[in-house]
């Protein structure tokens, strides 16, 4: 097997985009879990000579960065690659990538904004990579294209090693204050493998200290807002050292970093933070008490629904096997037949995107060449955990983390709409009034509370990284916070029916206005498809759906269902159309291999009905009826 410790690793610092739906089926339990439980072969690209990949970031379903080295002839160099979609690419001629230049970290705040350090940093604006001058480390996260943290470890003197940090502020690197931990070994040494930043505010990382002796011990710090301090991390006992390689969070108050255990074997390491301290989960699974192996990579979208990878294989020998776990919320467990290549294959970095796929990105190697090749892995998302929102602002969250409603204040104006942030640890409500309420990670970019508007709202839709949002009003009238862009609409026009709601395309690039007689109104990079305002409908149309594979839905009151383009569009697998509804329907959401339908009085409708359920209203009296679906 190859150890963790004969090549250079770092974590993805992922926080993934969560979608979800409402539907009536068993909900997920312990022995029902949900996660990435089906992986397969990505096809990584294969470089130009000997390489590996180190870490991974994707942005949507459509744009991936995986980063690492390559042997260019002279040496090391950085390696880039991306992923369309559909296949993966190397980037060539990476700035400043030359000679003993690798990179180990990469993390981006939607499609046009990456970051990647390493011995050098390199920066990408949705068209080309460039050279960040004054940046490095061997760990970074980016909440905005304006906040990055890095962190990294240099030697004082060429023998004390000290750990340092950097911050970027959208236009130029600075030093920031880091907490260095103890080394006791000969020579010292002391390694930052990765990190996870919740906001601007808050961070965490992880690391290892002496990782050069049997005898490693990991180390924590957490960032504050203007410093990295350290936190006590649980030393596993009755063993010679541990390592910690990944961590990611759903929240301050949530995260998991794993790694490996030094024993007679090398076994699977995972610590839970739960806001003050760090544990370690009971009946941390193995594949073998015989084996080695270990934990690189890990990506968590709610407190319920992890994913982490790594390697295992024999005690002596050269051969590995790629490793898979996935967490329910109430234990770890391995997921079976993941793929591999050549006779070892090795896992590095992990990052999870909104209900479509987890990616793992790492190296293979072949028979008698000790070099590897780049090795990438991926496996559809069956994400857990949904809300309901009511139009006093009620919140109903079924396998989803309640961050707060309006439920029980007095509001100027109903709730008519939700947002749940990409991942999954915050959300936003609006009020026909343009107010806007915001809980958990969502930040508050802006609202039309004090304004008179020409007509009220009806709709919000989010940017892809999280940091920006639209407003959208009854006329079409767009308003946008943040980092979301004005790319038009009907405000000044004469419109047939009023605008009933907005979605906006994956990459955040361009939106959607759909109205009540099915009506589209496409801005920016949206691609029009067709529409229903030259049909007579039976109710009108309440919204839309954009799926991550094109195209979009719409849903009428009656639950009749709507797909285009017509011709080799989003599948059409049901409607309410020809059933009797109790209440009307109020919304849609579209997920991998389905749609979800919810109805005012909080009834889900799944279609296919294979589809998981975790909870609806249905049966219950409310305070206020049901106005919109999120996840």
């Amino acid at each position: 097997m190859s150890s963790f410790r004969t090549f250079s690793m770092a974590a993805v610092c992922a926080l993934v985009v969560l979608t979800v739906g409402f539907v009536e089926s068993p909900q997920a339990s312990a022995e029902n879990p949900v996660g990435a439980t089906s992986w397969s072969n990505a096809n990584a690209a294969p470089a130009s000579g000997p390489a590996q990949l180190n870490g991974v970031y994707c942005a949507t379903s459509t744009f991936c960065v995986a980063v690492g080295t390559q042997n260019i002839g002279v040496g090391l160099g950085a390696l880039i690659e991306q992923w369309n979609g559909t296949s993966w690419s190397v980037v060539p001629n990476v700035p400043g990538g030359g000679t003993g230049n690798g990179l180990s970290s990469v993390s981006c705040a939607g499609p046009d904004f990456c970051m990647a350090v390493g011995t050098i940093a390199e920066m990408w604006n949705g068209t080309a990579w460039s050279l960040s001058t004054g940046g490095s480390g061997t760990s970074v996260s980016c909440v905005s294209t304006t906040v990055c943290e890095a962190l990294t470890t240099v030697l004082v003197g060429g023998t004390t090693p000290e750990v340092v940090g950097e911050q970027w502020n959208g236009t130029s690197w600075s030093p920031v204050p880091a907490a260095t931990p103890a080394a006791t070994g000969a020579p010292p040494v002391i390694e930052v493998t990765a990190m996870y930043c919740v906001d601007a505010d808050w961070c965490i990382a992880v690391g290892d200290t002496d990782v050069q002796t049997p005898s490693g011990t990991p180390f924590a710090e957490v960032w504050n807002g203007s410093s990295w301090n350290l936190s006590t991390v649980v030393v596993p006992g009755g063993v010679t050292g541990s390592l910690l390689r990944s961590v990611s969070c759903a929240g301050p108050s949530f995260c998991e970093a794993v790694g490996q255990i030094d024993g007679t074997s090398h076994q699977n390491l995972i610590e839970t933070w739960n806001g003050s301290q760090w544990t370690i989960p009971a009946n941390v699974p193995d594949t073998s008490s015989t084996e080695d192996q270990g934990l690189s990579g890990v990506d968590c979208f709610s407190q319920t629904t992890c994913s982490a990878v790594g390697q295992v294989g024999p005690i002596v020998g050269p051969s590995s096997a790629t490793l898979a776990l996935e967490w329910n919320g109430s234990s770890w467990s391995i997921v079976s037949n993941t793929p591999n290549e050549g006779t070892g294959s090795n896992l590095n970095g992990e990052s999870c995107i909104t209900d479509w796929a987890c990616v793992a990105v790492g190296f293979y190697t072949t028979s008698g060449e000790p070099d590897g090749a780049p090795f990438a892995m991926m496996a559809p998302i069956a994400r857990s955990g949904y809300y309901l929102v009511g139009a006093d602002g009620g919140i109903f969250s079924f396998d989803a983390q309640f961050y707060g409603s309006t439920g029980g204040q007095h509001l100027n104006e109903p709730i008519v709409g939700m947002a749940v942030m990409p991942g999954g640890d915050g959300y936003y409500l609006v009020a026909s009034d343009g107010g806007v309420f915001n809980y958990g990670s969502a930040r508050f970019y802006g609202s039309l509370g004090s304004l008179h508007l020409n007509k009220p709202i009806v709709g919000m839709a989010l940017t892809a990284d999280g940091a920006g949002y639209w407003l959208v009003a009854s006329d079409g009238g767009v308003f946008s916070f943040g980092d979301a862009i004005f790319y038009g609409s009907t405000g000044g026009m004469r419109i047939n029916a009023p605008v009933v709601g907005m979605a906006a395309t994956p990459d955040g690039k361009g939106y959607y206005l759909v109205g009540a007689d099915g009506g589209i109104y496409n801005y920016g990079a949206a691609p029009f498809y067709g529409s229903a305002g030259n049909l007579v409908l039976n109710k009108p149309i309440v919204g839309m759906a954009v799926p991550t594979e094109g195209g979009y839905y719409l849903v009428g009151s009656d639950g009749g269902v709507f797909s285009y383009p017509v011709t080799d569009g989003p599948p059409f697998y049901g409607s309410t159309g020809s059933i009797t509804l109790n209440k009307p329907i109020v919304g849609m959401l579209a997920v991998q291999g389905g749609y979800y339908l919810a109805a005012s009085d909080g009834g889900v409708f799944a279609f296919p009905n294979t589809l998981p359920f975790w909870g609806s209203m249905g049966s219950t009296t409310l305070n206020a009826p049901i106005v919109g679906i999120a996840g």
